[in-house]
């Protein structure tokens, strides 16, 4: 006969205990569907027209800046904020990193903390061809948001 495990015993019936005694109180939370969205599931894009954002989307789109003309091999600044009002970046809430794309091309990947006071990067960048910009980021909390902008050189 196998020996009896007393604090085995007790530890099960008080999980078990714990379980039964909470699932009315869990089953009768009621969630709204904006909890329900899984951000992390696919890359977050705005929907609409600019002018009809969400607010997640206008808290988390990168926002491009480039200057008017962009000439074959001349190195220009690419300014990139996240959000409309500059996504916060606290402990709890924050952009992980930004990522440049021409076309396919990784131009560059940029590693953010919450210790970083903004969420803001001014990166140079040069180009032989028009191309496709692409500038993607990564929200802790909300998932992968995209621009994408048609570059002529």
């Amino acid at each position: 006969m196998r020996d009896f495990d007393r604090r085995k015993f007790l530890k099960t019936i008080g999980v078990s205990s714990l379980a039964i005694g909470m699932a009315p109180i869990i089953g009768s939370l009621k969630f709204s569907k904006a909890d329900e969205i899984d951000w992390f599931q696919n890359i977050n894009r705005v929907k609409d027209p600019p002018l009809s954002m969400t607010p997640k989307e206008k808290g988390h789109v990168p926002y491009v800046q480039l200057p008017g003309t962009v000439k074959a091999g001349e190195p220009f600044d690419l300014d990139i904020q996240i959000g409309h009002s500059l996504h916060p970046m606290t402990p709890t809430h924050y952009i992980q990193w930004i990522e440049i794309y021409l076309g396919i091309e990784l131009v560059s990947r940029i590693e953010l903390s919450p210790l970083c006071p903004q969420a803001k990067v001014t990166i140079p960048v040069s180009m032989s061809k028009s191309s496709t910009l692409r500038v993607m980021t990564r929200c802790n909390l909300h998932g992968i948001w995209e621009s994408i902008k048609e570059v002529t050189v």
